[in-house]
């Protein structure tokens, strides 16, 4: 399942996703791109089979969720997934990204 560029651009948008199944998915590739003000919780979300997460929160400047329980261990693809969100400083001391090239 594919949630790339899902809310790219959706610069007003802060909608609450924390009950969404996202098992499946394996792309969240900009998924967050831009959408400055979105800062939702997405900590109960397993993330196990996503292999690309490419700019999943670039420019997303309000965003600092919790994302330290995220199983990333699949991940092979984070480039730049952070890149200007200057409110984040959340501890992903835990992830295991052994397999991100």
């Amino acid at each position: 399942t594919d949630m790339s560029n899902m809310f790219s651009d959706a610069g007003s948008f802060n909608g609450d996703l924390s009950s969404w199944h996202v098992e499946k998915v394996t792309d969240m590739s900009n998924m967050f791109y831009y959408a400055v003000n979105f800062n939702g919780d997405l900590s109960s979300w397993h993330v196990a089979e996503v292999r690309d997460m490419f700019k999943m929160f670039g420019y997303a400047v309000n965003f600092n969720g919790d994302l330290s329980s995220w199983d990333v261990g699949k991940v092979t693809g984070m480039s730049q997934m952070f890149s200007s969100c200057s409110s984040f400083d959340g501890d992903l001391s835990s992830w295991d990204v052994g397999k991100v090239t």
